[in-house]
């Protein structure tokens, strides 16, 4: 009986904790709900009667576990929870520059665990130390880093100006692991790249994701101002979206009047933001997009089919036709949560329906590789497949099993950052938005 008394008393305590730290309806709501109390009840037991004590870490572990666990049971892809460091890392993101290498990194494992360098920076430390595309980073300051997230990664590679990293990767037919020492530098993230094909001038946007955008597509708009052109294309492609401000701006740049998006909440439709009135470009344009063009894309895609600005020109976009706040939580982490929907000038909610564009064309840039596999084959058989009209023979092994992968079309590298590779031969969207504007 003290015993459950006991327990009783600390349950009542922790309740009051509770009580204390959130607003009124917020506790009431929780500590009235059977699942909110056996929350709270189930964090007791853990403190106080697992059979291993956990430290405060292993309990904050638990905790973060709680958070999400209440964010995936949500099943919406656009709401999201980042641990403090994940937090860090997009605040650098936001502001456009960081401290590091100078590598573009993508999860080495399909569990998104690892990291794999996909790009090296013209001009920074990866680059010059001679680092490549394809390396598998092993170890980071001595510390094998092959099983953490890739955020966890990126944190330990980024650093203070000026500090040493020492990196190892693994290297496609070096049968040894290979080791940098670098010292970070600046990194500015790059979001805007230009190129002209005669008198079309091209641009392509890469991310809404940071503070410069604005300011970088005025540089490129200029630059290719001074060269003399007088048409633009510009690419949306592969573009996810990021902030709606930059979004607005960005519309803003090509738009002389008018509304830009409205936005939706649970009980107010407005106006979210127009045309200042001082278009950067006013000249002829069209927009290219494809079916990775999402959120802020089709913000500013759809703003311009509204008007007759440009015609868009491509692929059914994403249909991220919501918006998210984000929050900076107790613990430095942030909850990034769907708080309202957007639609175009003309009211058009294209949330899981995306953008339809003027002209429908394909991507072909980089097309599905050719690929099967197969088991049941007789030992060292031949297997033929013929499909629409390629054939290839492969043989099967020891097992009966049997594979072919086409290699995937690499994507071409700009020589200097900012700088655009426009492959006409096998870009059917920019090869119709050159006859579009006139360009034979």
């Amino acid at each position: 009986m003290k015993r459950s008394a006991w327990i009783v008393a600390g349950l009542g305590v922790l309740l009051a904790l509770v009580y204390a730290q959130l607003p009124r309806p917020q506790a009431e709501s929780l500590l009235q709900n059977p699942n909110g109390q056996a929350l709270l009840e189930v964090y007791q037991r853990l403190q106080q009667d697992y059979l291993e004590t956990l430290p405060r870490e292993r309990l904050n572990a638990l905790l973060e576990g709680a958070i999400g666990g209440m964010i995936s049971s949500l099943k919406d892809p656009f709401t999201s929870y980042s641990p403090p460091q994940r937090a860090s890392l997009r605040q650098e993101d936001l502001r456009g520059e960081f401290f590091g290498i100078g590598a573009t990194l993508s999860p080495a494992n399909p569990d998104g665990t690892g990291a794999r360098i996909i790009g090296v920076m013209p001009g920074l430390p990866a680059q010059r130390a001679g680092m490549r595309a394809g390396d598998v980073i092993l170890e980071v300051d001595g510390e094998d880093v092959t099983g953490l997230p890739l955020q966890e990664v990126v944190a330990r590679i980024r650093g203070r100006e000026g500090t040493q990293v020492t990196i190892s990767v693994r290297r496609e037919g070096v049968p040894s692991p290979l080791v940098f020492e670098l010292v970070r530098e600046r990194v500015e993230i790059i979001s805007v790249s230009t190129g002209r094909i005669g008198e079309v001038g091209y641009i392509a946007l890469e991310t809404f994701g940071n503070f410069r955008v604005e300011d970088q597509l005025k540089r490129a708009i200029d630059e290719l101002k001074a060269q003399g052109v007088t048409k633009l294309i510009f690419d949306l492609r592969d573009n996810g979206g990021g902030l709606l401000d930059q979004g607005c701006a960005v519309a803003s740049a090509f738009l002389r009047e008018g509304p830009i998006v409205y936005t939706r909440t649970r009980n107010l439709t407005r106006v979210w933001c127009e045309a200042s009135g001082r278009p950067l470009w006013d000249g002829p344009m069209v927009v290219l997009v494809n079916g990775n063009s999402a959120s802020a894309s089709e913000i500013v895609a759809g703003a311009l089919q509204d008007y007759g600005r440009a015609k868009v020109i491509g692929e059914r976009t994403f249909g991220k036709g919501v918006g998210q706040t984000p929050y900076t939580l107790a613990n430095g982490g942030e909850l990034t949560l769907v708080t309202f929907e957007w639609l175009t000038p003309k009211r058009r909610a294209l949330n899981r329906e995306g953008l339809t564009p003027d002209l429908e064309v394909p991507d072909t840039r980089f097309p599905t590789p050719f690929s099967f596999q197969g088991a049941g084959a007789p030992p060292g058989a031949e297997i033929t497949v013929t499909l629409n009209g390629r054939t290839v023979t492969v043989r099967a092994d020891e097992e009966g099993k049997f594979t072919y992968a086409e290699p995937q079309r690499q994507r071409p590298l700009a020589e200097e950052r900012g700088r655009a590779v426009l492959d006409l031969e096998n870009d059917a969207i920019l090869r119709r938005a050159l006859e579009e504007l006139g360009v034979r």
